[in-house]
Parts: C-alpha cells; sequence; structure tokens
C-alpha cells in the first residue's frame, strides 16, 4: 500500500496540475521528475521479506519502478536530480559539505547507471556542473549555525545566552 502511495504521488501531481490549469511543459516535469526510478526502500524490503518466506514468489524490480517516462530534456533530469538531492540531504543526521558531496554524487552516478538521462540530451560536463551548483546549494542551506541568544524577559534590556 505505501509502494503504491509513493508511485502514486507523480500521477496526483499531474491531476493537480489539470485542475489549477498549469502549462502542460509543468505536466511534463511532474510526470518526469521521477523518471522509472526504482523505489529502493520498498524494493529492498520485499526482497528481505521474500528470503524469509520460503513460499513467497520471486520479488520482480519492474513492480517497484516508477512508470515514467524518464526525462525528455535537461530541465527535467535537473529536476530529477534536485528533488532526489534535496529529500535525500534533509535525511542526513549532520549534513556536512562532505556528506552532501557524497551523496549528491552517489545520486547522480545512480541515476546515470540506472540510464535516467538516456532519453535527454544531458551531457557528462552538464551533470558535473548540476553536481557542483547543487552541492554549493545545498551547502549553504545546511550550513552549521551559531545560538543566538534569546532576550531575558524579565528584563528587556538584557540578552541571555540559551540553555
Amino acid at each position: 500500500m505505501s509502494l503504491l502511495i509513493i508511485v502514486g504521488h507523480v500521477k496526483d501531481g499531474i491531476e493537480l496540475g489539470r485542475e489549477y490549469a498549469l502549462p502542460w511543459v509543468i505536466h511534463q516535469f511532474i510526470a518526469q521528475h521521477h523518471g522509472t526510478t526504482l523505489v529502493e526502500y520498498f524494493y529492498h524490503a520485499a526482497r528481505q521479506r521474500a528470503e524469509r518466506d520460503e513460499d513467497a514468489s520471486q520479488v520482480s524490480e519492474t513492480e517497484f519502478r516508477y512508470p515514467g517516462p524518464k526525462p525528455q530534456t535537461p530541465e527535467a533530469a535537473i529536476v530529477m536530480i534536485c528533488d532526489v538531492c534535496e529529500s535525500l540531504v534533509r535525511s542526513i543526521e549532520e549534513p556536512t559539505p562532505g556528506r552532501i558531496e557524497s551523496a549528491v554524487h552517489n545520486i547522480v552516478m545512480k541515476r546515470l547507471l540506472d540510464s535516467q538521462f538516456s532519453e535527454c540530451d544531458l551531457t557528462l560536463r552538464d551533470l558535473s556542473i548540476v553536481e557542483e551548483t547543487l552541492v554549493r546549494t545545498l551547502v549553504g542551506i545546511h550550513h552549521g549555525r551559531i545560538s543566538y541568544p534569546t532576550r531575558n524577559t524579565s528584563s528587556p534590556d538584557v540578552l541571555s545566552q540559551p540553555a
């Protein structure tokens, strides 16, 4: 059921795009932003369940992929990369610059090796530029911050350090 909800968000997005009369090009971005990628979490969970249960049927990777299509334009491919990287970096416990750079690179390589960019004119040079730019942006968003002092409510002119 969870897999259907995850995969279904693309169809739901397209329906919302129609409802709100978004331009057709936006509908295409919505349809292509996951391409035919594997919904890995549920695929691996199903494989583990099948390994434990001798009577279970073999798990097909095809059942755990988005329906596509793959990105048809470089812009749609960039949206794909940005969407997944932003989500992944939010899940990193301590998003240091090195961890962010590694995560972005791994995602780009995973999508490349999965042939997700095979139907658009995105070059390796383009991918490198996207990767570098995305890393800089995500590091800027997730950089460490100092704790700001809070105003002491008993004395409005006195700042106190957080506990």
